[in-house]
Formats: C-alpha cells, structure tokens, sequence
C-alpha cells in the first residue's frame, strides 16, 4: 500500500522500525512466533484435564471419568501451534476524549503490536468493539498484512455505549482458538470489567490490558459548578464541584486501576495503565519488557 493516513504518517512509520529494532536488541534474532509455541490443545501428547464446557469437542470427553466421578472431564493434549492474537480496540464514545483522543492511541497501540505479532509469525486479528462487535477483520499471518490493518484501524469509527462482555461473547460465541486477548480501552464500563474477564478466563485466553487514560480524568480541573454530559448515552447532570465530590472520584479512578490490577495479577494476565501524552512508542517498550510479545 503506497497511501498512508494521518494517524499512520511517515512519523508512525520510522517510529514502527524503532520498536522492530528494539525487540531484535531485546532478544536478538528470536522473536515470538518464529519458533513454534506450544499450546494446550488437541494433539497427540496428554497433558491435563479440565471441566468441559459447552461448545467443546465431546470426542476429547474422558467418559471413564465420568462414569466415576459424573462430571464432564475434558482431555488436554500438547500441541505445537502458532499463536492467535486477538486485538480489542474500544471504539466507545467515551474513547473520544482527550488531545489526543484516547481513541486514537489505541488504534496505534494496536496497530504497533499488531505489527510486531505479525513481524513474529503469529495470527493477527483486530477487532472493534462498544455495546459489542462493531467491525472486525480476520486473522492474517505475514508482514505484509500490516498495511491491512492500518486500513481497517483508519476507517474504524467510535459509536455507542461499552459492553465488553458483550463484544466477548459475540466474538468468541463462535468456536475460535485459544490465544492472546489484548485489550486497548479505557475500561469505563456500567457493567463492569469482571463479567467480561471471567467469560475470558472460562474459555483460558491469555489476556494482556492496556488501559487508556487522559490526565484530566485522572486529575480533573474543574470550577465550582460544572454540567457534567455522559460521552455515551448523552444524559447530563449539573454538579457542584466540591472537594469532597472530587476526592470521592479519584477513589473510584484508582479502584478501578487496581481492581484491573489485582484480577490480572490473580490469573497472570498482563496490565499497564496510560496517559495520552506519553509516547505510545515509550509504552510498547513497557510491554515488551513484561515479556509479552518477544521471547
């Protein structure tokens, strides 16, 4: 693709075969994908079990145990697989705000480690996501596939309300393989993250969590008065601004961080917390040294 967007300029470019060339300095000449990874699923060599869960194979069902024991038990085998990678963006109304807005540093975010999985020999899908599935493109294998991806994260527009269990469900309702789950959001839910997190961890995706943030909603600066408008579905409320009113809000912003903390520390998934004005490039550096998309 000769054509390049506004948000995949000539600086994105030169700043995408920083990362490339960071990630060889890390482990040099040994990325991810160009080694076979093993996977937990149907092959030849036993390896565990687990419950069954329904939309499973019942030919991997161990029916003597469940004449012993009347439960479901599925056998896990060892297989040697390339990796899936599953690359959420939230397209929410909320992601608009910001300078720049959070939206648009998700879609780097992803289209930089879409970049590197892809330059690692791995499956890479991208996926759009509010009150669900908004747009998705299939995974795809190979470098050149990036330019791909820049098109779909150009033309990706923000609408609706979050739902991230919903957008989950939707995506994964359909029988996919096991991989790694990145998500690039701001994780401002009405229903909260766990329901969405738990339907994640039923069906064992490796999860990684880029949680997206602008300094004023950390920090905010407001007067004494102030209407308040929800991004999302519009409603407005006019607020007296006091210091206990603002206090309580900044308890709840770092509830949340550490709520996503905790639980990703809990099952060992990934998870970073950034501000828009920080480089994205500074950030995928962070990630890499979590040992997440280099090996």
């Amino acid at each position: 693709m000769n054509e390049v967007s506004t948000l995949f300029d000539a600086e994105f470019l030169r700043k995408l075969e920083y990362l490339k060339l960071v990630a060889n300095r890390m482990v040099p000449g040994h990325l991810r994908g160009e080694h076979r990874a093993r996977k937990r699923g149907t092959g030849v060599e036993f390896a565990d079990y687990r419950p069954y869960v329904s939309g499973d194979d019942t030919k991997d069902v161990d029916w003597k145990a469940y004449l012993r024991l009347d439960k479901l038990i599925l056998r896990i085998f060892d297989e040697e697989a390339d990796l899936p990678i599953y690359f959420f963006v939230d397209a929410s109304n909320s992601m608009a705000f910001g300078d720049p807005p959070k939206f648009d540093y998700a879609r780097k975010v992803a289209a930089a480690l879409g970049y590197i999985g892809l330059l690692n020999l791995d499956r890479v899908s991208v996926v759009g996501f509010s009150n669900g599935v908004s747009d998705q493109i299939a995974a795809k294998r190979g470098r050149n596939q990036i330019w791909r991806i820049f098109r779909f994260l150009d033309r990706m527009e923000m609408t609706g309300e979050t739902s991230l269990e919903r957008a989950f469900k939707t995506f994964f309702g359909t029988k996919r393989r096991r991989g790694l789950v990145v998500i690039a959001s701001d994780f401002m839910d009405p229903e909260g993250y766990e329901p969405a997190f738990d339907f994640l961890r039923m069906f064992r995706h490796d999860v990684f969590n880029v949680q997206i943030l602008t300094p004023e909603e950390l920090k905010p600066q407001l007067p004494d008065e102030a209407m308040l408008v929800d991004s999302e579905n519009g409603t407005s409320q006019r607020l007296r601004m006091s210091p206990t009113l603002i206090a309580a809000y900044k308890t709840e912003m770092e509830k949340l961080k550490t709520g996503i903390e905790s639980y990703c520390s809990r099952y060992g998934w990934g998870y970073v917390q950034t501000q828009t004005p920080i480089p994205f490039e500074n950030l995928i550096i962070r990630i890499f040294k979590q040992d997440r998309f280099i090996r």
